[in-house]
Order: structure tokens, then C-alpha cells, then sequence
């Protein structure tokens, strides 16, 4: 139950960007540091594994086009600010103590603000699946 609460506490304070590996980052950009603050199998349901992580982008870094296979993403910005894009629709800032959730296969990209962003990100997944992988801009 305190489990369950937890992940709709976090649901509730969504936003998607995805921070799985530091080469969806610009080369030319200091990779973002990312902190695992838990990784757990998840029992019951579609999902087999929940990791909570802590994001730093620092100032105007780029995080490419990806996708989530067959995962979700609930993000909440902690510090700063974090421009979330997705194909076909305007660009969409999200600044601290905002967030949202992205559903799985969502392609989409991110910029961090001037400051920089600090996020808590929040991933359901299939065990078998990387957190993420890259793709094509579609549109």
C-alpha cells in the first residue's frame, strides 16, 4: 500500500525527458549526471522494474530524440528549468516544482533552461527493456 502510494504520489507530479544514458547528450555538452536513487523489481501488474533517479542537466544541454520502450516516465523538476519537445505539438517549459508523465513510445527531446535543471525522475519498465532508446525526429 505504502508502495502503490508512493507511485501515485509520483505520478502526480509527472514529466517526461529521458536521462537513461549519457550519449543521447551533445557531444559537444558535459553529460548529465545521473544519480540512481532506487532500482527495484516491481510485483503484480505489467511492469517488472521501477527506478528513481536524480537528473542534473547543466545549462542549455540538449537531451536527443528518444523513446521509452514500453515504459513510462514521471518526471517532477526539483531546480531550474527543462524544455520538454514533442513532434507535432509547440515546446513546453516546465520549471521547479512542475511536472508531468509520458507515456510509453512517446518520441520526444529536451533542453535544460540557462540555470540548468535538476529533476527526480520516476520509470516503470519491462526488466527486459533499456530505459531508453534513440530515435528519429518524425515530424
Amino acid at each position: 500500500m505504502k508502495r502503490t502510494l508512493l507511485l501515485c504520489a509520483a505520478a502526480a507530479l509527472a514529466f517526461g525527458l529521458g536521462f537513461g544514458t549519457q550519449s543521447i547528450v551533445s557531444a559537444q555538452q558535459q553529460a548529465p549526471a545521473v544519480k540512481t536513487v532506487m532500482d527495484e523489481p516491481l510485483v503484480g501488474g505489467t511492469y517488472e522494474q521501477m527506478l528513481m533517479q536524480e537528473v542534473s542537466l547543466p545549462a542549455h544541454a540538449n537531451v536527443a530524440w528518444h523513446i521509452h520502450p514500453d515504459g513510462h516516465e514521471i518526471t517532477y523538476v526539483l531546480e531550474g528549468e527543462v524544455v520538454l519537445k514533442l513532434d507535432g505539438k509547440p515546446d513546453h517549459p516546465y520549471k521547479a516544482g512542475e511536472g508531468l508523465h509520458l507515456n510509453a513510445n512517446v518520441p520526444h527531446a529536451a533542453q535544460a533552461g540557462p540555470n540548468g535543471a535538476k529533476l527526480l525522475i520516476v520509470r516503470t519498465k519491462p526488466k527486459d527493456k533499456p530505459v531508453m532508446q534513440p530515435v528519429q525526429r518524425t515530424n
